[in-house]
């Protein structure tokens, strides 16, 4: 006979206990039998194609899903979906992606030169004296071709000012929205799955257009355009589980058969063909339940950048014309939601690492960073300060990352310099015609070195070869780590025509002037701004009467002198200005006990300032040159005539001791400078001139002063500035020009 517990209490609770594992087993066993469909909504993925400027529809697109409640767990983009792609993921909404888009400056992601008012005085002279900007690099090896045909400075740049200044993630699943960009191995032409890293660098990886951009380095691999290998990457969404699949396909037509007459277009229609094979494998991959989406771009071609919001509203359009579609996917959605960019807190930067590469002073590079320390992460500061760096000139690329370091938040700069020894040659054509009696022409060659020393020292050389035949070769040794003092030797040599006008400028003689000149200089740069050096130069020539009749038939010339002379320069562009101005003054002495000819002494100066309004322009210029004392040789002679200096008369018609020059120059842009991505800036406008030479200083009468005028056409392009123009002076005197590059 069993007596009965007198804690009946606990045996309740000690069969409870000895039930639970029976209960615990029939829970799991019933949720292994239900359907998962019942447990889980559907998994959605949003698949950006590439596309070029194509794919800122993209943007659009998204704006409409939004609008339908369509929030994907999954975005995988290639090439420009891979960039909207990769901000939407970062919590961009569809407005904020169109801001960014809008605020991208695409005219200087595509013309990546350093802006002209981070360059030091020297280079904007440098500017001036040889505007061509195509160049090749040279070394021992021989020429070395650029790996593209734009930096991608100014597109990192621009990735990193739209992205979040914390984008350096160990995962990309850990953004709002989990995300993968796809560039291709150009090695092995495998697809190549970005999935962790820097959002900017995983970006522009994604968007190496060979060709374009240069081949991107990224974890021991070369990487390009992910649209060689997976344009439309839906095999990429599956692997990450995605029951449902949106593709926006942004398609580049291929070229008709009567539009193929070029070797470019040969190679553009090769592409297009390599990237449509890969596209007809990914949208064979799709399934019933998914979404294909052909955005209609119309006549709208894939470097149309400018044309932002024609694309975006191509891409809404197109969402919305298969509305049913996305109506059972809309219903199973949970309402949209972004973090924002604006919810990313910017840290504090108290460090910044530099890893240089190249042959600059390690503070040179540290100075220049130093606005940002102490301050919140601002990405336009950031890039500000590495613009300073990237206008020191020996640099392919220079970048950074955020980093952590004994708790604290800075930045790793990488001033990549792959080409250390190699210098620059750059090639121009200057071409000067009046069309009536004058006509010159020659093919100019400029070559700087690469640095010589820590401080960034430099040769330089020029040629130029034609009607007129110049040489020079100039050492720069600069002489502390702030490149503010200098020294300069340079030798000069010369060969042109030097021609004698009467009034109504009838040529009477001509004369071949061969001379050479070596000087020695000193000075100190003002920032970017100014310049002051003081020389010595000495020379040796003759002129020599090769045509007509002349009082004399040969010049023996000879220069022994010193000078002083200041300049200052803040135009934002060096031949078609919109704002800034610019100064010089130089005093010239003389001295027979250096070698010259005579003791005199000379000063000149001159002025012009841009002011610009909406498209128009108008530039306002004074000059003037005084003999102040003894004879001046005759190489030293002041003279003006040409366009813009007098434009009736020929080029450098009047000659004289002394001249005094004024000019009002109107310039209307007929094309959206901004925007004009691969186009040519084009102007036209008009010029009101005046001037007179004299030899004496009580010969200056204001009643002797010439006045005349032109009208013109003028593009910029990467030989220099252009001119097709007609000018018209005082006594019935016209000329029509031509003028291609610098001016000799």
């Amino acid at each position: 006979m069993q007596t009965a517990s007198p804690f009946p209490a606990l045996r309740l609770i000690r069969q409870v206990f000895l039930l639970l594992p029976i209960f615990a087993w029939a829970m799991a066993a019933t949720a292994q039998e239900a359907p998962e469909a019942e447990t889980r909504r559907p998994k959605v993925a949003l698949v950006l194609s590439g596309g070029g400027a194509l794919g800122l529809a993209h943007v659009g697109a998204i704006q409409e899903l939004e609008a339908m409640g369509i929030r994907p767990d999954i975005v995988v983009g290639t090439s420009m979906g891979a960039v909207i792609g990769g901000l939407y993921a970062a919590g961009l909404s569809g407005a904020e992606l169109e801001t960014a888009v809008e605020g991208t400056n695409w005219h200087g992601v595509f013309n990546p030169a350093p802006q002209r008012d981070k360059l030091t005085f020297r280079q904007k002279q440098q500017q001036v004296d040889f505007p061509g900007t195509a160049s090749l690099g040279v070394s021992g090896a021989g020429l070395l071709l650029p790996t593209g045909a734009i930096s991608d400075q100014a597109l990192m740049k621009e990735l990193r000012r739209v992205s979040p200044a914390r984008m350096a993630v160990d995962d990309f699943d850990g953004l709002t929205i989990p995300f993968r960009a796809v560039a291709t191995d150009i090695a092995t032409g495998d697809a190549v799955v970005i999935r962790s890293g820097e959002l900017p660098m995983a970006m522009r990886a994604s968007m190496s257009v060979p060709g374009v951009f240069p081949a991107f380095s990224l974890e021991d691999r070369l990487l390009v355009d992910g649209g060689l290998s997976a344009n439309i990457p839906v095999s990429i969404a599956r692997e990450m589980g995605a029951d449902i699949v949106i593709a926006i396909w942004t398609p580049n037509d291929l070229l008709q058969k009567d539009q193929i007459g070029s070797v470019v277009d040969v190679l553009a229609q090769t592409v297009s063909l390599l990237i449509l094979t890969n596209e007809r494998a990914e949208i064979a991959s799709m399934q019933p339940q998914d979404v294909l989406v052909r955005v209609d771009t119309g006549s709208i071609g894939a470097a149309a950048f400018t044309r932002s919001d024609d694309l975006i509203a191509a891409g809404r359009a197109s969402i919305r014309a298969q509305a049913e579609a996305f109506a059972p996917i809309a219903s199973a959605r949970e309402p949209v939601s972004y973090a924002g960019i604006g919810d990313v807190e910017a840290p504090v930067l108290s460090f910044v690492r530099i890893e240089n590469t190249s042959r600059l002073n390690q503070s040179l590079l540290e100075t220049r960073m130093a606005t940002v320390l102490g301050k919140p992460a601002d990405t336009d500061a950031i890039n500000e300060a590495l613009d300073r760096i990237y206008a020191l000139g020996p640099f392919e690329r220079v970048d950074y990352t955020m980093a952590e370091q004994d708790g604290l938040t800075g930045l790793v700069v990488r001033a990549e310099d792959s080409r250390r020894n190699a210098g620059r040659l750059r090639l121009g054509m200057i071409v000067e015609n009046d069309f009536n009696t004058e006509s010159d022409v020659a093919v100019s060659v400029d070559y700087r070195s690469a640095a010589l020393d820590a401080y960034g020292s430099e040769i330089r050389a020029i040629a130029t070869i034609g009607d007129i035949n110049e040489f020079g070769l100039e050492y720069f040794r600069l002489l502390e780590p702030e490149q503010s003092w200098f020294a300069v030797a340079r030798v000069e040599l010369e060969n042109r025509p030097v021609n004698v006008y009467t009034n109504r400028g009838f040529k009477t003689a001509g004369y071949d002037l061969t001379y050479g000149l070596l000087g020695f200089d000193a000075g100190r740069q003002f920032g970017n701004i100014a310049e002051v050096r003081v020389g010595t130069e000495f020379g040796t020539g003759r002129a020599k009467l090769n045509e007509g009749a002349a009082d004399i038939n040969k010049v023996d010339i000879d220069s022994g002198r010193v000078f002083i002379s200041a300049g200052l320069d803040t135009l934002n562009n060096p031949f078609f200005p919109q704002t800034g101005m610019t100064a010089k003054a130089r005093w010239t002495h003389g001295l027979e006990s250096l070698g010259d000819n005579a003791d005199y002494q000379t000063f000149s100066a001159s002025g012009l300032h841009a002011y610009t309004f909406g498209r128009n322009t108008l530039l306002t210029s004074v000059s003037g040159g005084l003999r102040l004392s003894g004879a001046p040789p005759i190489d030293t002679l002041y003279r003006i005539g040409g366009l813009f200096s007098l434009s009736g008369y020929r080029l450098d018609e009047l000659s004289g001791e002394n001249f005094v020059a004024g000019r009002l120059i109107y310039r209307r842009s007929l094309t959206n400078t901004e925007g004009a991505l691969f186009g040519v800036p084009l102007f036209v406008g008009g010029s009101l001139e005046a001037g007179e030479v004299w030899s004496e200083p009580d010969d200056f009468s204001l009643d002797e002063v010439r006045f005349g005028g032109s009208v013109y056409v003028g593009a910029n392009t990467a030989l220099g500035p252009i001119y097709l123009a007609f000018g018209r002076s005082e006594g019935g005197r016209q000329s029509a020009y031509l003028v291609i590059g610098r001016s000799f």
